[in-house]
């Protein structure tokens, strides 16, 4: 047996891809979009579930744009033979990269003024028009152009091809709406002045996910959608269908009395004799990852904790059945209760997952 000494792994895992939740999640997108036109981002390998198999799901869904945010993902989509628009939504600055996107008639966002000089540079020395979204900057404080200190484009339209503009939401919990809406009014004071300077606003769109799922298109263009797609909203997604979870098996079961102490720190102190099963599975994997997940939350995070622990118990899924984890996950397993279960080693095991902290060597199944 061969290894690569550097990537040796066994995982017990598997990612489970549900392709139907994710079709059913297209349509309830586009019902809550009307008309507007559905970009699919498929950003980070496809969200942690693989980039050809993401768009290969997608490809006969309807959808006409997709978006990444790296050069790679974009040309790989060309190499995967996707016809459809292809949006990459960070900046370039290089020469040689820009080039090869404007021949593949990649979608590139326009960020500023350095990187409209590059493209012109293109359009001098081969033609090509570069296709761009202007990127309006009114809150996230990433890219863009700022939404009230707009500069001069009206040279734009004679080397670029301006097919559009957009902005992101920061999605700030408290007043969500409100949040959202003076974002759209910033944006639209920019396209307004982007019409006066007579530069094409073509296809604008402002919100993700959960701007989608909770405010619909905000009657603008199109609207980006990734998470959502997955069923996996942080906000307004209660029809759409979770598509991707990790299984693994429960690898034995071990009884302990009460008072026995489980898992790293001994957080877990049994309060009566138990049954437990043990799962091969944990951080090393991608689960347990999250917010919540974590001892350090801040003190009002902890209070809470405290508080409410049947809310932030964490559980999987053994037969439709919720089953509690006992004590912290570790890198390489978690154990979890079942006293009051039927429940034997070998037993399949289901655990919710960001897909997008699933290890690339985990298995990947498509049902």
């Amino acid at each position: 047996m061969q290894y690569d000494g550097d990537h040796v792994y066994d995982k017990q895992t598997v990612l489970k891809i549900d392709s139907s939740a994710i079709l059913h999640n297209v349509e309830i997108i586009q019902k809550k979009i009307k008309e507007a036109t559905l970009i699919a981002v498929i950003k980070e390998n496809g969200y942690g579930m693989g980039l050809l198999t993401e768009y290969n799901i997608l490809k006969d869904s309807g959808i006409t744009f997709f978006a990444v945010t790296n050069t790679k993902e974009a040309l790989a989509l060309r190499e995967f033979g996707c016809t459809q628009d292809i949006l990459l939504m960070s900046p370039i600055f290089n020469y040689d990269e820009a080039l090869v996107l404007c021949e593949n008639r990649i979608v590139l966002l326009l960020n500023n003024m350095e990187q409209a000089k590059l493209l012109k540079n293109i359009y001098d020395d081969t033609g090509i028009k570069a296709r761009v979204h202007i990127g309006i900057e009114t809150g996230m404080g990433r890219y863009g152009f700022l939404w009230n200190d707009i500069p001069d484009l009206s040279a734009l339209p004679e080397f670029l091809s301006i097919e559009g503009c957009y902005t992101h939401l920061h999605g700030k919990p408290k007043g969500y709406k409100k949040e959202a809406l003076v974002q759209k009014e910033r944006f639209l004071q920019a396209t307004e002045e982007l019409e006066r300077q007579n530069v094409p606003v073509g296809m604008r769109h402002i919100c993700n996910s959960a701007g989608t799922m909770s405010l619909g298109s905000l009657d603008m263009d199109a609207v980006r959608v990734g998470s959502a797609l997955l069923g996996k909203c942080a906000r307004g997604g209660g029809k759409l269908k979770n598509a991707l979870w990790v299984e693994s098996t429960i690898c034995q079961t071990i009884e302990l009395p009460k008072g026995s102490t489980v898992g790293y720190q001994a957080c877990a102190v049994l309060k009566r004799d138990s049954r437990l099963g043990v799962v091969r599975a944990g951080h090393g994997d991608g689960l347990f990852l999250g917010y919540a997940d974590s001892p350090e939350g801040g003190l009002l995070h902890l209070i809470s904790r405290k508080l409410r622990p049947k809310r932030y118990r964490k559980t999987v899924m053994i037969q439709d059945k919720k089953v509690p984890l006992v004590g912290r996950a570790g890198v390489a397993h978690f154990v979890v209760d079942l006293t009051d279960t039927p429940f034997e080693e070998g037993e399949t095991v289901r655990i919710e997952v960001n897909p997008l902290f699933v290890h690339p060597s985990v298995q990947k199944s498509v049902i």
